[in-house]
C-alpha cells in the first residue's frame, strides 16, 4: 500500500502544533479521551433519530491499555467509529474536525455536546508517539480499517478485521531521552494524574487495569499483586460539584479544556441558585 501525503501544508502545520500548540506533552491523553467521548456521542444522537439504533449507556466506554514491553499506550472507544472516507478526510487533512462537521450537518442542539472543534487534538499524539496506530470499524458498516502514520511523511489506509463498532488508537511511544522520559506515560499514577486533572468530567467510563495487593489467604503479613477493572473519572460535571470540592486548579482547566484557550480565565464565579433567576 503506497503512502498518502497529508493535505494543507501538513508537515508544517503538524511540527507547528507539536512545538508551538500545546505547552505540556501529557495533553495528547486528554485530547484522545475527548474524540472518544466525542464517538459516542454521535452514536447516542443517531439513536435519538433512528428508533431502530439502541442505545443503553452500560455499553458505552473508553479504556486505556499499556504494554511497558513495547512501549504502546492504547485508548479503545466503543462509539461510532469510522470508514474509508472518514478516516481520510478527518485524519488526512490536519485542522479539520470531523465533531465540527457532525454538529453543522445534524444540527445537534445543546442537549448533545461534542467537545472537539478544531481537528488539532488527535495530532497532539506526535508530541510522544514514533507511530500511531489507528483500528476502526463504522457503525452499521462491514468493512473495517487501519490508519497508520509516524508524521508528517504521510499515512497509509488499509482494510481490516475488527468484530464491533468503534475506534482503538495505540500509540508507539518515542525512546526516552536526557530531556523527556516518555515511558512515564505508561505508569499507571500518571495516567491516573492526567485523567484527574483533565477528564474527570468526561460523562462515560474511562477504565483501566490497575494492579492492586491484598492479603494471601491464610495470612496476615504476605501480600500478593492483583489487577482490577477500575473507573478512573468520577464521570461528574463541575457545574454538579459543590464549591468546597473544587480548587482553582478545577476551574482553570475546565475552562481551558471547555473554551480551547491556553491561558487561565482572568476571573471565577461560582453561582448556585434556586427558583426563577433574569
Amino acid at each position: 500500500m503506497s503512502k498518502r501525503k497529508f493535505k494543507s501544508e501538513s508537515a508544517r502545520l503538524l511540527d507547528l502544533m507539536i512545538n508551538s500548540i500545546y505547552t505540556h506533552k501529557e495533553i495528547f491523553l486528554r485530547e484522545l479521551i475527548s474524540n472518544a467521548s466525542d464517538a459516542i456521542d454521535k452514536l447516542y444522537f443517531l439513536s435519538l433519530k433512528d428508533e431502530n439504533i439502541v442505545f443503553n449507556r452500560e455499553d458505552f466506554y473508553i479504556r486505556i491499555e499499556t504494554d511497558k514491553e513495547k512501549r504502546t499506550l492504547t485508548v479503545t472507544d466503543t462509539g461510532i467509529g469510522m470508514n474509508e472516507d472518514d478516516l481520510e478526510s478527518n485524519l488526512g487533512v490536519i485542522a479539520r474536525s470531523g465533531s465540527d462537521l457532525f454538529k453543522k450537518e445534524n444540527e445537534t442542539g445543546d442537549d448533545v455536546e461534542i467537545i472537539g472543534h478544531f481537528g488539532v487534538g488527535f495530532y497532539s499524539a506526535f508530541m510522544v508517539a514514533k507511530k500511531v496506530t489507528v483500528l476502526t470499524k463504522k457503525f452499521g458498516e462491514d468493512g473495517a480499517y487501519i490508519w497508520r502514520s509516524s508524521g508528517a511523511d504521510g499515512y497509509e489506509i488499509i482494510p481490516a478485521e475488527k468484530e464491533s463498532a468503534g475506534t482503538v488508537i495505540t500509540i508507539e511511544l518515542k525512546d526516552d531521552s536526557d530531556d523527556e522520559k516518555y515511558s512515564d506515560f505508561l505508569e499507571e499514577y500518571r495516567i491516573r494524574s492526567i485523567i484527574k486533572k483533565y477528564s474527570d468530567y468526561i460523562k462515560y467510563p474511562i477504565k483501566m487495569l490497575v494492579s492492586k495487593s491484598r492479603p494471601k489467604e491464610g495470612s496476615d503479613k504476605e501480600y500478593e499483586q492483583y489487577t482490577e477493572d477500575e473507573v478512573l473519572n468520577s464521570m461528574v460535571p463541575i457545574w454538579r460539584k459543590n464549591k468546597s470540592e473544587l480548587s482553582e486548579e478545577d476551574y482553570n482547566n475546565f475552562y481551558k479544556d471547555k473554551f480551547h484557550d491556553y491561558e487561565d480565565p482572568l476571573k471565577t464565579i461560582h453561582t448556585s441558585a434556586d427558583g426563577v433567576v433574569s
